[in-house]
């Protein structure tokens, strides 16, 4: 599970990284191809500054859920593991139970 969400958070990481290239060749092709003025490639990079940062603040949250899931498997492989050890102690306790009935009903008969 954990893996499988380690793969997602790279993938996403990946996406946007693959995203912002294709953005900034993007504006660059442009900017190039229309014998871009200073001002028109001034303001193309601050609308790309601004979808870096949101894109960022996207991967900032996605890595945030990620840590609550990562902290809610955790949380239940934790209490999985009492399960099975009450469980162990459970069948462990009926067996001695049982032994200690063995003994009563061996005195009994005799």
């Amino acid at each position: 599970m954990e893996e499988a969400a380690t793969k997602i958070v790279w993938m996403t990481i990946g996406l946007s990284g693959s995203l912002i290239v294709g953005v900034v060749s993007f504006v660059v092709r442009n900017a190039i191809s229309k014998n871009a003025t200073k001002e028109n490639v001034e303001a193309k990079t601050n609308l790309l500054e601004k979808d870096i940062e949101h894109l960022t603040k996207e991967l900032e949250g996605a890595e945030n859920k990620f840590n609550v899931l990562h902290r809610r498997i955790s949380d239940l492989r934790d209490s999985s593991k009492e399960i099975f050890v009450s469980k162990e102690l459970f069948h462990e306790t009926i067996k001695q139970l049982n032994d200690k009935l063995d003994t009563i009903l061996k005195f009994v008969e005799k």
